[in-house]
C-alpha cells in the first residue's frame, strides 16, 4: 500500500506541475498599466479632418503665400491705338486718282501692371502704354477703369521704359509690397505674375510662372526690336515671361516686389524660351519717384569727362596696359571732384565691370538717375583705387 501511495502523490505533483505549466502559456495576456519608457514615442491616429488639414498646410509653401501676397494687386492693361497705313488698290484708276488713301485701323494692345498705391497707383512699363489712345486698366476682382485723360493720368519715361497710370476715384486697393533688388540671390525664387493675354480670354485673374534668378546686372538689347533702346542692370530669370506679361511683377520667395518683367528672348517663336528680364524695383522706385515729383527723371550730371586711352600714353603713365578710360577733366564743386577723382586717372572698373575704354564709361552710366551711386576702380600713380560717385542733378547751363 505504501508504494501505491506513493506512485499517487509523484503522479498527483506531476498533473499540477504540468497544468501551471499549460496555464502560463494559454492565459490571456495582461495589460500593461505603467507608461512607456523614457525616449519611446506612442503614435497618434489622427482623425480625417486633422490629416487634410496637414496635407493642405504643407501645400501651402513659399510660392503660394507669395502670390497670395502680390496676386490681388496685379491688374491687365488693355489699349487700343490709332494706325494708319497708305492703301494701294492695286488699280490704275483708283491708283491715280486716290494716290495718298490712308487706311485707319484700331490696333490693340495687352499689357499688365501692378498697384504700388492703396490710390490707385499703377506701375507698368513705358512700352505697354506707347501712343495708346485709349487705356483701360482691370483688377483680379473683374473692376474695370478707364483712363479717361490719358495726358495727364500716364507718366512715362521712355529711356529707363518705367509708366505709371493713375486710377480716378479710388481708394484702398490692394498694393505690393517693394523687396532690395540690390539684394537678391542667384539661385533663389523668382515668380512672374501678370495676364499675358489679357481679356482675350475674358478672364483678368493673373497667371503665375515660377523660376529663379539666373544672373543679374545683364545688359539687354532686344534682337527682335529696331529700337536703340539698351536695358542696363537688369535681373534675369528663367520663369516663363510670356507677350503680355511686360509690366506684371517679379516677385521673390517673401512676396516681395524685385521687379518689373520686360524683355523676354523668344528666337523668333513669340513665345518664351526661358531667358527673361526685368528692371530692377530699386531702379523702378527712383524712376516712379522722379516722375511723380517732376513729370520726367531728371539729368545726372558726374561732372568728369574721359577718353579713349592709347599705347602711347599708357606708357607716359608707367601703365602695362592700354585699356581705360582716362579721365582728362573733373569739374570743380561736381560729383566727381567730391568722389575724390582727379585729372589723369585711369578707369579701369565701374560697378565690378571692366572698361576697356571710353565708350564702355558712357554705357556704365547710361540708364543713371540722380542720387544712384557707382563704384569705380581707377589707377593712380600705378595704385588701385576705390571711388563712390553719386549722380546728381544736371546744373542749369547759361
Amino acid at each position: 500500500m505504501t508504494g501505491r501511495r506513493v506512485r499517487l502523490a509523484l503522479i498527483l505533483v506531476a498533473g499540477i506541475a504540468l497544468g501551471a505549466l499549460l496555464w502560463d502559456h494559454l492565459r490571456p495576456a495582461r495589460r500593461e498599466e505603467t507608461g512607456p519608457g523614457p525616449g519611446v514615442r506612442v503614435p497618434v491616429v489622427q482623425d480625417g479632418r486633422g490629416f487634410a488639414n496637414d496635407i493642405a498646410e504643407s501645400r501651402r509653401n513659399a510660392i503660394v503665400r507669395a502670390v497670395e501676397a502680390v496676386e490681388p494687386a496685379v491688374v491687365s492693361v488693355n489699349t487700343f491705338s490709332v494706325e494708319e497705313r497708305p492703301v494701294r488698290f492695286r488699280d490704275p484708276f483708283f491708283d491715280f486718282f486716290y494716290p495718298f488713301a490712308v487706311l485707319r485701323q484700331k490696333v490693340p494692345g495687352i499689357g499688365s501692371g501692378f498697384i504700388v498705391r492703396e490710390d490707385g497707383l499703377v506701375l507698368t512699363n513705358a512700352h505697354v502704354v506707347e501712343r495708346a489712345d485709349a487705356i483701360s486698366v482691370t483688377l483680379p476682382d473683374r473692376r474695370q477703369f478707364e483712363v479717361k485723360d490719358i495726358q495727364k493720368q500716364v507718366l512715362r519715361d521712355p529711356e529707363s521704359d518705367v509708366a505709371l497710370i493713375r486710377l480716378d476715384g479710388v481708394r484702398e486697393l490692394p498694393n505690393v509690397r517693394f523687396g532690395d533688388s540690390d539684394d537678391v540671390i542667384i539661385g533663389e525664387w523668382a515668380i512672374a505674375i501678370g495676364n499675358p493675354f489679357g481679356l482675350v480670354i475674358e478672364d483678368p485673374q493673373p497667371t503665375v510662372t515660377v523660376g529663379v534668378i539666373s544672373a543679374r546686372d545683364r545688359n539687354v538689347q532686344p534682337p527682335e526690336s529696331a529700337s536703340y533702346r539698351v536695358y542696363k542692370k537688369m535681373i534675369q530669370t528663367d520663369a516663363a515671361i510670356n507677350r503680355g506679361n511686360s509690366g506684371g511683377p517679379l516677385v521673390n520667395g517673401a512676396g516681395e516686389v524685385i521687379g518689373i518683367n520686360t524683355v523676354i528672348f523668344t528666337e523668333g517663336e513669340g513665345g518664351s524660351v526661358g531667358v527673361g528680364f526685368a528692371i530692377p524695383s530699386n531702379k523702378a522706385r527712383r524712376v516712379m519717384e522722379e516722375l511723380l515729383l517732376y513729370g520726367r527723371p531728371r539729368e545726372f550730371w558726374t561732372g568728369i569727362s574721359v577718353m579713349r586711352m592709347t599705347p602711347w600714353i599708357a606708357a607716359r603713365l608707367g601703365l602695362d596696359s592700354a585699356e581705360g578710360a582716362l579721365i582728362n577733366e573733373v569739374e570743380d564743386n561736381s560729383p566727381g571732384e567730391r568722389a575724390g577723382l582727379r585729372q589723369g586717372d585711369v578707369i579701369v572698373e565701374v560697378n565690378g565691370k571692366p572698361i576697356r575704354n571710353d565708350e564702355d564709361t558712357l554705357n556704365a552710366f547710361q540708364g543713371g538717375s540722380v542720387g544712384e551711386v557707382f563704384q569705380l576702380t581707377v589707377l593712380r600713380n600705378g595704385r588701385r583705387m576705390q571711388m563712390r560717385l553719386v549722380l546728381e542733378q544736371a546744373p542749369r547751363r547759361g
